[in-house]
């Protein structure tokens, strides 16, 4: 075996072939062939250790390929396994500040620009890292002074991730431990009636549905033409009468139909 041919260390393949399977994806994102860009880029990820730079790399491409599929959960959380290998990757830091946009972390989203601002970095990103920035601290200041004066960019962080995280385990039909995180959220600032309607749908997954009224109804003391709690406030009626069924619980996100005019990059590929 000449020495082009050895393994690096902790790889299960050679460089050679972990190259191939890169610029295969590389293609396949070219031909917005985005499930079979994540497929490979999956196949890459068992073949390298988790915390090298090739990994960060992959990630980084998987989680453009989720972005580009509007699917900016799972991008967002892909890129920030990907940020935490390689946090001097502006490439990756980049594209998580937008998935984070689209994940309503409009907090983390500022805070990624901010890093990409000051980052040695080329000039695909240095032409677009100033508009980018710019619009996030305006929503994000936005969403400070909605919450009061005093109120921090590290706290908007804190509770916009309060708010996913009660998404998150409400996906998994952990009830009680979603309503304690929506619960922090509120608690960190009452502003907004998402936090109190996603409250809401946990308490009536738990049959506490006098609980659940009352986190309508303040979901539309704050905002009278939100959908979502006006619905479910008609509903309570049913599944009170029927506490043994469920409704069906489904995640969605607000830009889901949304059409994304924005670009996410890829390192030179």
């Amino acid at each position: 075996m000449t020495k082009r041919q050895k393994k690096p260390k902790g790889w299960l393949v050679g460089k050679q072939q972990i190259d191939d399977m890169l610029a295969k994806a590389t293609s396949q994102l070219a031909a917005q062939d985005y499930d079979g860009a994540v497929h490979t880029c999956k196949r890459i990820l068992k073949y390298i250790p988790k915390k090298d730079k090739v990994c960060a790399e992959t990630l980084g491409m998987m989680g453009m390929a989720y972005a580009l599929q509007k699917k900016f959960e799972e991008s967002y959380q892909t890129l920030s396994e990907a940020v935490r290998i390689d946090p001097e990757d502006s490439y990756i830091l980049f594209n998580r500040g937008l998935s984070a946009r689209f994940t309503s972390r409009t907090g983390q989203s500022l805070r990624d620009f901010e890093y990409v601002a000051v980052m040695k970095k080329d000039s695909m990103i240095a032409g677009k890292i100033k508009e980018e920035f710019e619009l996030a601290r305006k929503i994000a200041l936005s969403e400070m002074k909605l919450r009061g004066k005093e109120f921090t960019l590290d706290q908007l962080i804190e509770q916009q991730e309060l708010f996913q995280h009660g998404n998150q385990l409400s996906g998994l039909g952990k009830w009680q431990e979603a309503e304690a995180a929506f619960r922090k959220s509120i608690e960190m600032g009452d502003c907004l009636p998402q936090p109190w309607g996603n409250l809401g749908i946990s308490l009536v997954m738990q049959n506490r549905f006098d609980e659940a009224e009352d986190a309508y109804r303040h979901a539309l003391k704050i905002d009278p033409r939100y959908e979502r709690a006006k619905e479910n406030l008609t509903a309570l009626y049913y599944w009170r009468e029927h506490p043994d069924e469920k409704p069906e619980y489904k995640i969605t996100s607000p830009f889901q139909d949304v059409k994304v005019n924005i670009t996410f990059y890829n390192a030179g590929k």
